[in-house]
């Protein structure tokens, strides 16, 4: 009887374990900005396809720009935001440039290929368990793996792929890749993003320098 007993709390106890491990699971803090301060330095490379005449064909320009965004409490009602972006500018289009930054455009036209991708993270950010092997489907059928941890500007994240499922033409079901992510638990943005069209990379955003405190 008391064997019988012994066994059967050691199983509740396992049980218990079991339970607090997985309410214990990472998930990700997606767009929660709760820090006194915190400091996000992203490089942005773009790549746009063109037409180039010499070669005849259409190829891939690459653009590039940092992106500060720095969040400071001013007290219990009010954040401070601070909103910087460095690139470069061809001299005879600056007044077309400085024109458009003054609207306020300038970083939402260098992110076009970015915003799909920020609107599933709204949907999918706080759900996904944030453990190496772990994955979810989203909405539009799309997977999203958890596949290793990775380090991005001193923060350690979960590397995580989206991919969706197509019919090769031969009747084969194949996984085409779209997105690469870097997320950390605490941390409101991505690490980094990779944006995957026609097998190529289009858009990078990732993480050169963070702060907070």
């Amino acid at each position: 009887m008391v064997r019988k007993s012994l066994i059967i709390v050691i199983g509740l106890l396992v049980v218990l374990s079991l339970s607090s491990l997985a309410c214990a699971q990472d998930v990700w803090a997606w767009n929660q900005f709760t820090k006194p301060y915190e400091l996000f330095k992203y490089q942005i490379t773009q790549y746009t396809s063109s037409w180039d005449y010499e070669v005849g064909e259409d190829v891939l320009k690459e653009t590039r720009q940092l992106q500060t965004v720095e969040l400071r409490q001013v007290d219990d009602e009010t954040t401070e935001v601070t909103i910087a972006n460095t690139y470069d500018v061809p001299t005879n289009r600056l007044s077309d440039e400085l024109s458009v930054m003054g609207m306020g455009l300038g970083w939402a036209m260098g992110a076009a290929e970015w915003v799909g991708e920020f609107m599933i993270l709204g949907l999918f950010g706080t759900e996904l368990e944030l453990e190496v092997g772990s994955s979810m489907q989203t909405f539009d059928g799309s997977r999203i793996r958890v596949v290793e941890k990775q380090t991005v500007a001193g923060v350690e994240g979960y590397f995580c792929t989206k991919s969706r499922r197509e019919d090769d033409g031969s009747g084969n079901r194949v996984d085409i890749l779209t997105t690469e992510l870097v997320i950390a638990p605490d941390v409101g943005w991505p690490l980094l993003v990779r944006v995957y069209k026609d097998d190529q990379v289009r858009y990078i955003m990732e993480l050169v320098e963070y702060a907070s405190r």
